[in-house]
């Protein structure tokens, strides 16, 4: 079991039965300042060392996290994580004329094409998790411990993100 904790930490608004260290929505600013700590057990004493990795799980998002002392600043916007998929031509054809192409999510779909079908994910909220590594000292053995968490931030769906999108992509010519 992990001694890494993170502040703050609180119960998920929409599974009861997850904690997590946010609340975000989908496309929208995310600006949040996370504080790591380490647990200590009975006659045990650590020296905070550094946050040496936090690592988005799953599909890369446009959501940034830096790491300043025991803190992780994060700024972004979390758009990818659901199953949204894009079907486009090139500009100028149709399905008609050539195999359309089909992508999962923003970050697969190139500028300038001929989108003509969405199946937007409808899921109300998922999770965006980060594996945080830190290193701390054992002040009693001045040995080097290394550790794991998990950072948890729940990101809801209003559908909004993806008509935003929309009215700003960039259309092909065709």
């Amino acid at each position: 079991m992990s001694r890494i904790s993170f502040s703050p930490s609180f119960e998920s608004q929409f599974d009861p039965t997850k904690f997590v260290n946010g609340t975000f929505v989908r496309g929208e600013d995310v600006e949040q300042t996370v504080t790591v700590t380490v647990q200590e057990g009975e006659m045990e004493s650590f020296t905070f060392i550094a946050i040496t990795d936090v690592t988005l799980l799953g599909e890369p998002d446009t959501v940034d996290a830096e790491v300043n002392d025991n803190q992780i600043n994060f700024d972004g916007t979390y758009i990818s994580g659901w199953e949204d998929l894009f079907t486009f031509v090139p500009p100028g054809e149709s399905n008609k004329t050539t195999d359309p192409t089909t992508v999962v999510g923003t970050a697969d779909l190139p500028d300038g094409q001929d989108l003509f079908d969405l199946d937007q994910d409808q899921k109300h909220f998922i999770f965006r998790e980060y594996e945080v590594t830190v290193d701390y000292q054992d002040d009693m053995t001045s040995e080097i411990i290394t550790e794991t968490g998990i950072l948890v931030h729940e990101v809801f769906n209003d559908l909004e993100a993806i008509r935003a999108f929309m009215a700003n992509y960039d259309y092909g010519e065709g």
